[in-house]
């Protein structure tokens, strides 16, 4: 753990951070991160019942570490678009689109926004839209999935998400093209 530690704060000391309740999970409020941090309320929600993570969430709060900023609605809007368009949509809770437009939100007023978090989908849709997002104990995603939706019957294909084929009507079914990460 000592790794992480180092690696975030000689590395990453003009940054504003993003959390989601897997960085809380996995101790990020530990860490020693310099910076600012902030989470959607959302996220104390996830994270409320879990004795770690409200003891650290309840001190970061307590040293002004960590700040609650609910997400503009707009922005939150936009998102979920962009994940009804990429196909993420069904992969990202609420809180995992509040946490997205949060850090987009953040992005249109502050530079070097990054969001901490080991959730894969966040990772993905969060590549998709430009924002920087970092694992805190896995490495993030090597790639980037596209989804298109194919009907097995006429075979028929859609980028976005239909239920029925409007060829034949029948159901389509999602596939996923993974694009390696430059």
């Amino acid at each position: 753990m000592t790794n992480n530690k180092n690696k975030y704060s000689q590395s990453q000391q003009n940054f504003v951070y993003v959390l989601d309740a897997s960085a809380i999970y996995n101790g990020v409020l530990t860490h020693n991160i310099s910076g600012e941090k902030y989470v959607p309320q959302c996220v104390l929600e996830e994270v409320k019942g879990m004795m770690r993570g409200e003891a650290i969430i309840e001190e970061a709060l307590l040293y002004d570490e960590l700040q609650i900023i609910v997400p503009d609605s707009k922005i939150l809007n936009q998102i979920k678009n962009q994940a009804r368009e990429t196909g993420d949509i069904h992969e990202l809770s609420e809180c995992d689109l509040a946490v997205l437009a949060l850090a987009k939100s953040l992005e249109l007023e502050i530079q070097n926004i990054i969001i901490l978090s080991d959730d894969y989908d966040i990772q993905n849709l969060a590549n998709h839209i430009g924002l920087v997002c970092k694992g805190i104990h896995w490495k993030g995603i090597t790639s980037v999935h596209e989804y298109t939706w194919i009907c097995p019957g006429c075979g028929n294909k859609s980028k976005k998400q239909v239920e029925n084929c409007i060829e034949c009507g029948t159901k389509m079914i999602r596939r996923t093209h993974k694009k390696k990460i430059k």
